[in-house]
């Protein structure tokens, strides 16, 4: 993973900077990054799509319940993904993420924003898995 700091935001890209896993049973995707982060708190997006901070508040995990749904997409779909896009960004009114999933035969995606009552500061972050 590279870190550049570019117009006053802090830019994160790298390859495979990501893993994720799927249970069908539950209809879960847990996506988190790979390299160790100490862990500072969960916010609630919607009822069904969770994010992780560590301790510096850049965003770490990302949990959508009901990913499906969310996805608009078949349980089966979910289960063969190939690769993962996410945008996060952050102002000090609202945090957005979007979330582009990619199937050998689809790609699904999804844009969540809510407040940012936490006080994250003002990032752009680019992550990807593979």
């Amino acid at each position: 993973m590279k870190l550049a700091l570019t117009g006053g935001k802090e830019k994160m890209n790298g390859d495979n900077s990501l893993k994720w896993s799927y249970d069908y049973e539950c209809d879960a995707l847990f996506i988190h990054r790979i390299e160790d982060y100490d862990y500072e708190e969960t916010v609630e997006m919607t009822c069904d799509v969770l994010m992780d901070f560590d301790t510096l508040l850049n965003p770490s995990a990302f949990e959508f319940l009901n990913a499906s749904k969310i996805f608009k997409s078949d349980n089966g779909d979910l289960q063969n993904i190939e690769k993962i896009k996410i945008h996060v960004s952050i102002n000090e009114d609202l945090i957005k993420l979007y979330v582009d999933i990619f199937t050998p035969d689809d790609k699904f995606n999804t844009i969540n924003k809510f407040i940012n009552d936490i006080n994250a500061p003002s990032c752009e972050k680019d992550m990807f898995a593979s």
